[in-house]
């Protein structure tokens, strides 16, 4: 087991590799990025929801996903499962649900892209117009 003060360095080091991934999604996708502090409201209630899934019997991980703190990436829609970067495909939604607000559950065309960089984790969701604002 690693010592604590080298595994703190560790989340460290991947929640900043994790928020720098983040910028550089934002610049390649021409989208503005909002930093704020901890998530609040839905957002807050979706990592928790997250949270408890991967923490739950039914979780499910990609196998390169070590025991060593590296960035992984989740999906509002796809509670309970982590992913490394090499398998994000494995979060693509349904034909369906990629159509389906992340938020109200409302099906339409038109949703906004959005991720969230939570410690290690960058977290995506999909969000409609109303949703968005």
């Amino acid at each position: 087991m690693a010592h604590p003060t080298a595994q703190a360095d560790q989340v460290h080091a991947a929640t900043t590799d994790a928020r720098r991934r983040l910028t550089t999604i934002a610049a390649a996708s021409g989208q503005h990025l909002t930093t704020t502090g901890d998530p609040t409201g839905w957002l807050a209630g979706q990592a928790a929801r997250c949270l408890a899934a991967l923490t739950g019997p039914g979780a499910r991980l990609c196998p390169h996903i070590g025991t060593s703190p590296h960035v992984v990436h989740a999906a509002v829609w796809a509670p309970g499962l982590l992913v490394c970067p090499t398998c994000t495909h494995l979060l693509r939604p349904t034909a369906t649900e990629d159509r389906t607000c992340d938020r109200c559950r409302r099906t339409l065309t038109g949703l906004y892209p959005a991720m969230a960089a939570l410690g290690p984790v960058l977290l995506t969701y999909g969000l409609c117009s109303p949703c968005q604002n």
